[in-house]
């Protein structure tokens, strides 16, 4: 399955005029002070900062993009294995251009059968800023589920919209970033999906505003209609509040000690 507006992105990153991470900036100082690149990476480790990473872990990165979380992981681990998880081809292509420390496996396929036939073979897994995309949101947490190790983390991230979301303007962005299967998703509905898979919600974290200056580097400011441009819709959801970045932190069982927070 080829995803439309990757089409572009590949053709920019092949050409080197964008970094190998396809998500969102972190600008903790509410400033654009640096690249979109850096806040870039900045994100991803942010994000790769609770798993807990450690030399020979088994560390599976779902919706992988570009690799660039990957090439973080690689840099930072030895003797690890790496699994990188896409449904479009395209994308695992271009993460595979690049010269790896640590073995990786590249997996085709749906988010929710990424562990088909398996069962409790990773430590860690990531989905930055993916889920959005994902038709089966509840079987993916039981594909998570089922390949976690005893006491293996997890970290998911995706862009959440208030009911109160301007229509035209989240219709715009769900056309333009699509596939984008259920636009009001909420947090607790995916908490709960979590845990009824069996997996352990030990926290969120909202980085929506710290996410807000790196627009400035993507699109220009909002005018006062509706465009159909969905980079400019997606900055005036967020600016209007009617977007949310979940951040979840998971775990395979209750050994870290944390309840469900929703």
């Amino acid at each position: 399955m080829n995803i439309s507006y990757f089409d572009s992105l590949i053709d920019a990153r092949r050409e080197g005029y964008v970094s190998d991470h396809v998500h969102l900036g972190l600008f903790p100082d509410a400033g654009p002070v640096e690249t979109l690149g850096a806040a870039q990476t900045r994100m991803a480790l942010h994000h790769l900062a609770p798993l807990g990473l450690r030399d020979g872990a088994s560390i599976v990165d779902i919706g992988c993009g570009f690799g660039g979380a990957l090439r973080l992981i690689d840099g930072q681990l030895a003797r690890a294995r790496l699994t990188g998880v896409n449904i479009d081809p395209r994308q695992i292509d271009v993460a595979k251009d690049s010269n790896w420390r640590n073995p990786v496996d590249w997996l085709l396929c749906d988010a929710a059968q990424f562990s088909s036939g398996r069962a409790q073979w990773a430590d860690c897994i990531l989905s930055l800023e993916a889920m959005f995309h994902f038709p089966d949101p509840a079987g993916f947490f039981a594909a998570c589920a089922q390949a976690l190790r005893p006491g293996g983390r997890m970290v998911a991230s995706t862009i959440l919209f208030a009911p109160e979301a301007g229509g035209a303007s989240v219709a715009s962005v769900c056309q333009g970033f699509g596939p984008w299967p259920d636009p009001y998703m909420t947090l607790a509905r995916l908490c709960a999906m979590a845990t009824d898979a069996g997996l352990i919600v030990q926290r969120s974290e909202n980085l929506a505003p710290m996410c807000l200056p790196g627009f400035d580097w993507m699109c220009p400011t909002c005018p006062p209609e509706v465009t159909d441009n969905p980079v400019i819709e997606l900055r005036r959801l967020f600016e209007a509040g009617h977007a949310t970045y979940p951040m979840i932190v998971l775990c395979a069982d209750d050994q870290a000690g944390g309840k469900t927070q929703k």
